[in-house]
């Protein structure tokens, strides 16, 4: 059994050990994409056009270790406040049979809203007493919230994601039968084989497992420079995770 002081020098050992290699974690993670919001002016800055005023902080933006909300993952931004998303609709689509019945956006797609949705500012996080103070850039209000203003700045969404993948809804053996039955036949999903893709996730949603923005993107990182947080190499990479090849002749395109 270790004595205390072995137990001490233990724990220093691993500290100074995990000290040395952060920088290198940076490197690996989100320190060189637009997720580094951090001050152009700190060792490890942002390079990009959202960046805080002098936080040199990288990680608080999104995570805190006490008093997250919700705990995983845990999360420090302040959540937007909007309920009325217009959701992705076509007269294909099986997930939901109208915009109305669109479920709620919930889990992880509802973290990235917080940003960018464009209804909160990118400073307001739960760990500081004050916001942090952004800089001046093109892509944000003079209360710190991301705008639409391409080609510059593209992390504005927005609240209409009728233009996008539709989000929080579960993937599972009923929505692929479904599909897959469906009269004309329609690009089919691949159900349950996709489950085990080293990269592209299912995520809790409407009390079940399915689609939510992170299962697509890695807010942490990418695998090609030319596609932003991106979880493959390719377009076609993450899609065929789920949808088998478009035929000849599909409808929907």
């Amino acid at each position: 059994m270790m004595h205390s002081k072995q137990v001490i020098n233990f724990c220093l050992v691993i500290y100074t050990g995990l000290l040395l290699c952060l920088p290198f974690l940076a490197d690996a993670g989100i320190r060189d994409t637009k997720h580094n919001l951090s001050a152009a002016s700190c060792q490890y800055g942002g390079k990009y056009s959202v960046t805080a005023a002098t936080e040199c902080e990288i990680c608080v933006f999104c995570h805190t270790p006490h008093n997250a909300s919700p705990a995983h993952p845990l999360w420090n931004h302040e959540l937007s406040a909007v309920t009325n998303y217009v959701p992705y609709f076509s007269n294909t689509l099986q997930s939901y049979d109208s915009p109305a019945g669109a479920p709620p956006v919930d889990g992880v797609s509802k973290l990235c809203l917080s940003c960018h949705d464009g209804t909160v500012a990118i400073g307001s996080v739960g760990s500081r007493y004050v916001e942090i103070l952004m800089s001046s850039s093109p892509c944000l209000d003079a209360s710190g919230r991301l705008i639409e203003n391409p080609p510059l700045c593209t992390g504005y969404v927005g609240t209409d994601l009728s233009g996008g993948h539709p989000i929080s809804i579960i993937f599972d053996d009923v929505l692929a039968a479904k599909r897959n039955s469906h009269e004309p036949p329609l690009t089919r999903l691949v159900f349950p084989s996709m489950i085990n893709d080293p990269d592209v996730k299912l995520y809790p949603t409407q009390g079940g497992k399915g689609v939510q923005c992170a299962s697509c993107h890695d807010p942490h990182g990418t695998k090609n420079a030319d596609l932003k947080f991106w979880r493959k190499d390719t377009h076609d990479g993450v899609c065929l995770v789920c949808h088998e090849e478009i035929p000849a002749g599909d409808i929907e395109w």
